[in-house]
């Protein structure tokens, strides 16, 4: 069997309602490529505890974190390849190995993507992530990924909830908000729905990835960050079609 007849293989988190579906905002950004490109893959279902050795006996190496997070998805398994993580390494490596359809590979792009992403999330975890412990993950894990997001955070996810929750976190959020929304509006050759326009690109997968993110949190998040402005709903529909294969 070829290479390129075998399937890749997707590791991503389980979560606590099945069948498992992805709501990683992460491993969204490596699976909507493979959705994308009609790339062949099959996904193997971790979690916060088993994460560490599945990825290890696959040959990845932890990671020189300070946070708590050694081992993280998204990470792929490419036929006769060596296995990959960090989704910027990996779009790199699917677009030589898979260049059509094209995804427009721009580093600068994909870096104000990543900014604007990280300026409006930052703010919102505060509602996002006690709902991650509290609804998402598996919850045997629950503990792991407590210790691990107060490693990062300072404070329990409690105490961040209390301290920078609710309508405080959306206030501090729309700066990001409206940088993202300048991103999507601002470079359009035409009046397509995607940053160039009718032409897709990896840094709308960044950006769409958050929204598909606070769509499976289901706390109405997702429905607030559309009603902000028009341009992320039709970001987001237009790319509905990618995100068919969340399994």
């Amino acid at each position: 069997m070829s290479s390129f007849s075998a399937k890749i293989t997707f590791y991503d988190l389980a979560r606590r309602v099945k069948p498992n579906r992805c709501w990683s905002y992460n491993a969204w950004k490596t699976r909507l490529v493979l959705n994308y490109k009609k790339i062949p893959y099959t996904t193997a279902w971790v979690n916060h505890d088993t994460i560490g050795p599945t990825l290890e006996a696959i040959g990845i190496r932890a990671n020189a974190s300070e946070q708590g997070f050694p081992y993280t998805v998204p990470t792929i398994q490419l036929p006769g390849k060596a296995a990959i993580t960090d989704s910027a390494v990996i779009v790199t490596e699917l677009e030589s190995l898979y260049p059509f359809p094209a995804l427009n590979l721009d580093s600068d792009l994909q870096n104000e993507a990543d900014r604007v992403t990280f300026m409006t999330c930052m703010p919102l975890f505060a509602i996002y992530m006690p709902e991650v412990a509290r609804s998402i993950i598996e919850e045997s894990t629950v503990p792991t990924f407590n210790n691990s997001r107060e490693k990062r955070f300072g404070m329990t996810l409690e105490e961040l909830e209390r301290a920078r929750g609710g309508e405080q976190a959306w206030k501090a959020a729309e700066p990001g908000m409206s940088a993202m929304k300048n991103l999507l509006t601002s470079r359009k050759m035409d009046e397509g729905p995607f940053i160039l326009g009718s032409q897709v690109c990896y840094a709308d997968f960044i950006l769409v990835a958050s929204l598909e993110t606070l769509r499976k949190a289901g706390n109405g998040m997702f429905e607030r960050f559309l009603e902000w402005d028009s341009c992320f709903r039709d970001l987001y529909e237009a790319c509905l079609v990618w995100f068919e294969n969340d399994q």
